[in-house]
């Protein structure tokens, strides 16, 4: 990628997670220019399930870290590197992720906080036992650092319930929730 103000074409929004009624959201801080492009590369930004579409970004030197996302063309884009190989200038990674509208804790009747998730899959199962079958479909819910959800809990991303089976939350940016759902069919 080419460092210089001409290469600046793209208007990114710069995204910083805000607490606000009944829980967490993305909130707009400001709008700044970028060079950006789908790379032929997956980002594997989660640790636990499988990777997303990657883009690489350079912007000026700012107040950037893996706590925000940007904004490109609607798209969101789930920090993943931020390094200055250039004095002035910023070298993103980033995945592009589609968030999901989530709900922590949702168990006996309680409604927890609502946050901004990412749903990654993991795996899905069939098993065939007569006369049903069982669907058992596993995905990895990663959140910003500053959401946590109770292991062992219930969990509603996207409209569906899952149970949170694993917490992996030593990442300084991110946690990510191993979350499972069985289903007659």
């Amino acid at each position: 990628m080419i460092y210089g103000a001409s290469a600046l074409r793209e208007r990114v929004e710069v995204l910083e997670l805000a607490a606000v009624e009944g829980g967490w959201a993305w909130e707009s801080v400001r709008r700044t220019w970028a060079g950006a492009e789908l790379t032929d590369r997956t980002n594997l930004f989660s640790k636990v399930g499988i990777g997303a579409r990657d883009v690489r970004l350079v912007l000026r030197r700012q107040n950037l870290t893996l706590h925000n996302a940007l904004r490109w063309k609607g798209q969101h884009l789930f920090l993943t590197s931020i390094v200055e190989n250039i004095p002035g200038w910023l070298d993103v990674q980033a995945a592009l992720v589609e968030p999901a509208a989530c709900r922590g804790n949702v168990h006996r009747g309680e409604n927890g906080p609502t946050f901004p998730g990412v749903l990654v899959e993991k795996y899905l199962r069939h098993e065939q036992d007569h006369p049903m079958a069982t669907t058992t479909v596993c995905y990895v819910l990663v959140t910003p650092k500053a959401v946590e959800i109770e292991p062992k809990g219930l969990v509603e991303a996207g409209g569906t319930r899952y149970v949170v089976q694993v917490a992996h939350t030593l990442d300084g940016w991110k946690n990510e929730y191993e979350i499972l759902r069985k289903g007659d069919k």
